[in-house]
C-alpha cells in the first residue's frame, strides 16, 4: 500500500489556485496538507520570501500543526528548519497583537501557524490554508480577507469537515453546495466521507496501526458499524462523517418517525397542578399529596417500578409551565415515561417539596433540574442534600445543545417510550425545533404545543432532564444521617430504607 491513500494523493497533487475539500473527520486530510506545505516550503529556491499560512481553530491546535505534522515531515525530508518545537512565535501583526507558530526554513520559505483571526490576513500575501474552517466562528469574515492574500499568484486551500453545532446555513456549507453546482468561484472541489475513504483502503491503513500497537484489526463492514454506533445520534454520525450538514430550517428536533415508535400503550400518573397557595402559605396545598415520600414509594409498589427511575425538573411559576417528567428505566436501558407532573403557578417550594418526595420515597431515584433564574439556590440545595443523586445544570448554550442532542440520539434509538393515551406531551416533544442561530450555529428552539398552549416545550425539556440524568448520574440509595432527617410533624419518621439501610450514611 502506498505512502498515501488515493485521495490523498489527488489532494496533494492538486495545483489549482483554489481548493475546496468537504472531507469526513479523522480520514487523514491534514496528515496531507501539512505534507503539501512542507514540500512547497521544501521546493523553494535559496533567498524565498514564500509564505504558508494556516489558520486552525485555536491556538493548540494551530501548535499541533506544527509541532505533530510538520516537525515530522521535516524530519522524513531530513530537512534544518527552526521552530520544530512550537517555540518560535512571531508577531504577525503588532497593531491587534496577533502572534503565530513560525517555522523558518534554511531557503527562507516559512510556515506560520496561527489560531482563528480573520484581521491576520489584512495585507499578507502567501498561500493561504484554512484548517476546520466549518469550526470558525467568523467564517464569512475569515474567508473575506484570506481570499485577497493569493492576488499575486497565491493559493487558497480550504479545508474542513462540518462542525457538529454547525447547519447548512454556514459559510463553508455555502461553498460547497456552490462548488459542488454550477461552481462560480472557480473552486477545484474535493470531497471524501468515510464510506468514500473505506472504499479506497482507509480501513486497511488503520489495521495498520492497530497491528504495530498490537490491538485487534477490523474488517470494513465492522468498522464503519463502530463509528456509527459511537456517535451520540444519526445526525452527528451524518455531519461529522458524511458530509450532510445539520438542517436547521425549522424541522423537528425529535423526527416524527422516531416520534411515532416512541409512543405505545401503558399507563402513567398524570397530573396538571394549578396553584391554589394563600397569602401566608408557603407550599401550594394542591401538592400536598405528591409531597409526600409515602405517595411515591406506594405507588412504585403498586406499579411495579423496577430498578432506577430517572426524572426531570423544568422550572417555571408564572407564564410557562413547570413540569417534573420521571422515567422508568426498563432494562435494556429503555426509558419508559412513568409520571408527568405539571404546575402552572405554583411556588418553587411547592415544586421543590415534590422533587424531594421523590428522592426520599425512590431511594435509586436520580434527577436534575434547572438551575439557571428560579431553580439556583433550589437545585444547589438539592444537590448537597442528595449528593450524588441530583444534579442542576446551568442552561448555557452548551448545556442545552448537548443535552437535546443526547435525547436525540435516545429518541433514534428507540430508547424512550411515551403513553399513546396522553397526545398532549407527545405534542410537546414535537414542538421542539431545529434552527440556525446569529452565527449559522445549530440551536433547538422551543415552540408552542397545541395540545396544551401554556407550554413551550416545558415537558420536553424536563423529559431531555430526566434522560440527561438517567446517562449522566451514577447514583445509588444514599441515606443521610438521622438528625438530618427531621421528623413529620406528629408522629415519627417514616423508614422507607430500612431494607436497604447497611449503615448509618451508606450509599
Amino acid at each position: 500500500m502506498g505512502y498515501f491513500l488515493p485521495y490523498q494523493q489527488r489532494w496533494i497533487n492538486d495545483e489549482s489556485p483554489l481548493k475546496l475539500y468537504e472531507k469526513s473527520r479523522r480520514i487523514g486530510i491534514t496528515y496531507g496538507t501539512s505534507y503539501r506545505a512542507v514540500r512547497k516550503c521544501l521546493r523553494e529556491k535559496d533567498g524565498s520570501s514564500f509564505v504558508q499560512w494556516v489558520s486552525s481553530r485555536d491556538t493548540l491546535t494551530a501548535k499541533e500543526f506544527i509541532t505533530d505534522y510538520v516537525a515530522m515531515w521535516c524530519r522524513e525530508a531530513n530537512a534544518v528548519a527552526r521552530g520544530l518545537e512550537g517555540d518560535n512565535v512571531e508577531v504577525v501583526d503588532e497593531q491587534h497583537g496577533i502572534t503565530a507558530f513560525v517555522v523558518r526554513f534554511r531557503n527562507g520559505a516559512r510556515i506560520c501557524s496561527l489560531s482563528s483571526n480573520p484581521l491576520a490576513f489584512a495585507g499578507k500575501g502567501g498561500d493561504i490554508l484554512l484548517d476546520e474552517m466549518d469550526l470558525h466562528e467568523n467564517q464569512e469574515t475569515l474567508y473575506a480577507m484570506a481570499y485577497p492574500c493569493i492576488t499575486w499568484g497565491g493559493q487558497l486551500e480550504i479545508v474542513s469537515a462540518y462542525s457538529a453545532d454547525g447547519s447548512e446555513n454556514t459559510q463553508f456549507a455555502q461553498l460547497c453546495r456552490e462548488a459542488a453546482g454550477e461552481n462560480p468561484k472557480g473552486f477545484s472541489f474535493h470531497r471524501t466521507t468515510l464510506d468514500d475513504a473505506i472504499a479506497e483502503s482507509f480501513v486497511e491503513k488503520v489495521n495498520e496501526v492497530k497491528r504495530k500497537k498490537g490491538r485487534p484489526v477490523q474488517t470494513r463492514e465492522e468498522f464503519r458499524e463502530q463509528i456509527r454506533r459511537g456517535c451520540v445520534n444519526r445526525g452527528a454520525f451524518e455531519s461529522q462523517y458524511l458530509c450532510i450538514p445539520n438542517q436547521a430550517t425549522g424541522q423537528q428536533a425529535i423526527t416524527p418517525v422516531d416520534l411515532a415508535a416512541a409512543k405505545q400503550k401503558f399507563e402513567i400518573l398524570r397530573k396538571h397542578l394549578t396553584g391554589n397557595a394563600g397569602p401566608l402559605d408557603l407550599a401550594d396545598p394542591c401538592v400536598g399529596l405528591y409531597a409526600d415520600r409515602r405517595y411515591w414509594s406506594d405507588l412504585s409498589d403498586l406499579s411495579g417500578w423496577s430498578g432506577r427511575v430517572c426524572f426531570g425538573w423544568d422550572i417555571a411559576v408564572t407564564g410557562d409551565l413547570a413540569c417534573i417528567w420521571l422515567n422508568e428505566r426498563l432494562p435494556g436501558d429503555i426509558y419508559r415515561l412513568a409520571a408527568c407532573l405539571t404546575f402552572k403557578n405554583c411556588k418553587v417550594e411547592s415544586q421543590r417539596r415534590v422533587v424531594e418526595a421523590i428522592l426520599d420515597g425512590l431511594p435509586y431515584a436520580v434527577g436534575a433540574g434547572d438551575a439557571s433564574g428560579l431553580g439556583t439556590s433550589d437545585c444547589a440545595s438539592l444537590e448537597a442534600l442528595y449528593f450524588g443523586r441530583f444534579l442542576g445544570p446551568k442552561f448555557t448554550a452548551p448545556f442545552k445543545l448537548a443535552m437535546y442532542t443526547m435525547l436525540q440520539g435516545v429518541y433514534e434509538a428507540r430508547r424512550q417510550l411515551l403513553p399513546a393515551a396522553y397526545p398532549e406531551i407527545a405534542s410537546d416533544v414535537a414542538a421542539m425545533r431545529k434552527t440556525a442561530s446569529a452565527s449559522d450555529r445549530l440551536v433547538f428552539a422551543a415552540s408552542r404545543n397545541e395540545l396544551l398552549p401554556d407550554s413551550h416545550c416545558d415537558l420536553m425539556t424536563a423529559g431531555a432532564l430526566a434522560v440527561w440524568a438517567g446517562e449522566t448520574i451514577d447514583g445509588g440509595p444514599c441515606f443521610m444521617a438521622v438528625p438530618e432527617r427531621p421528623a413529620a410533624a406528629g408522629g415519627g419518621e417514616y423508614d422507607r430504607y430500612a431494607r436497604y439501610r447497611t449503615g448509618r450514611n451508606a450509599w
